[in-house]
């Protein structure tokens, strides 16, 4: 696998003494660019725990927003969100040195959101649009960061904070809706449906291949998602049924990373199957047998 993709690697034990660091020199910095202390965003993702070790660490009810990826502008108007500059979703160690260096491209804290094993690395907050994509064209012109993207958050989502109150009132908290499962590539091979799906869901992670941000997630996650759009993962069978077709040539399907498959199959373009680790941030394809004509619709 690591001849396919080179995967960056961060440790927040190695990071911690130099995200300190990092993060006091943004906080302390007079360019307008950068994270400003009347930030809605500081408020809520920072601990106010002085004596913190993890002061680098967003805290859980942190939002990270939506991507912005390409060219896309905000969706909303000046002063309505803030934004986060995300250089990368990470499992393993990244040294101090290429912190060291990600910090000589931005003015803003390096801070990272803890997602079961892996790490989501935001720069930031920024409240100034162009500010923040000043910034991550920096960042990009180092070939490490190049897919680097902007995240917006809408600020009138953010959770409110209120003062204690004697008596605390009965409240009813309604679950958020999932984020909707779209379909990016599909194709009906032999009475089988395959199909590539994405959410932009902010647990999840994602990478570019393309000019295009495509899904990517742990072993566990790649099953709920298949299951959400009553699929399963793909056998070892059915992905050389797929290969055999060469239509993921043709239609240009992601294939930099291998593929979620059954049983915890890493499924590589070469035909290969062998069994990965299940925290492994891999592609996702989804399938089921079907007897009507799918059209594939390649982006």
């Amino acid at each position: 696998m690591t001849q396919l993709i080179k995967i960056t690697k961060i440790s927040l034990g190695v990071l911690s003494s130099v995200l300190v660091m990092t993060h006091a020199y943004a906080n302390d910095a007079s360019n307008d660019d950068v994270v400003k202390k009347e930030s809605a965003l500081t408020s809520i993702c920072f601990s106010k725990d002085a004596h913190s070790d993890a002061k680098n660490v967003l805290l859980d009810a942190c939002p990270i927003g939506d991507g912005l990826w390409g060219n896309q502008k905000p969706k909303l108007e000046k002063g309505k969100s803030e934004f986060w500059i995300q250089c990368g979703v990470f499992n393993q160690d990244l040294t101090k040195e290429k912190v060291n260096h990600i910090q000589k491209k931005v003015d803003a804290s390096i801070n990272f959101k803890l997602e079961g094993e892996a790490k989501r690395c935001l720069i930031g907050p920024y409240q100034d649009f162009t500010a923040a994509q000043k910034q991550l064209r920096s960042l990009q012109s180092d070939r490490l960061f190049k897919h680097a993207a902007l995240r917006e958050v809408n600020l009138a989502l953010l959770p409110q904070i209120e003062e204690p109150i004697e008596r605390a009132s009965e409240t009813t908290v309604s679950e958020p809706e999932p984020d909707p499962i779209t379909i990016r590539k599909q194709a009906k091979i032999n009475n089988l449906h395959f199909v590539v799906p994405f959410t932009d869901d902010s647990s999840e992670g994602f990478y570019m291949e393309n000019s295009l941000p495509w899904l990517r997630a742990t072993s566990l996650h790649a099953q709920e998602i298949c299951q959400q759009i009553d699929m399963d993962l793909v056998t070892k069978e059915q992905w050389q049924i797929l290969l055999d077709s060469t239509i993921m040539t043709k239609d240009k399907w992601p294939v930099l990373l291998p593929y979620w498959g059954a049983d915890n199959l890493g499924l590589f373009k070469d035909g290969a199957a062998r069994k990965l680790k299940n925290t492994s941030m891999l592609n996702v394809m989804c399938t089921k047998k079907v007897e009507d004509e799918v059209v594939g619709n390649p982006i």
